[in-house]
């Protein structure tokens, strides 16, 4: 459903949401580096880190302030 670069950022915003996020496998980074020049890639971190935030401290608000 997805192209090779879809999938590959959909892979880097899954790995740096997941339990595990100080250490990307290898063959992720690997597939990225593939398929994104440097300054895409800055920009991916940058966005996935982003709504990894905003989820993030969505969650803790609406448990400590309520809806």
């Amino acid at each position: 459903m997805f192209d090779a670069k879809t999938r590959a950022a959909l892979h880097l915003a899954n790995a740096m949401c997941g339990p595990d996020t100080d250490a990307l496998p290898p063959s992720l980074i690997a597939e990225l580096k593939a398929q994104f020049a440097e300054t895409e890639l800055a920009e991916l971190i940058l966005v996935c880190g982003q709504a990894n935030l905003n989820n993030r401290a969505g969650n803790a608000a609406k448990q400590l302030l309520g809806d």
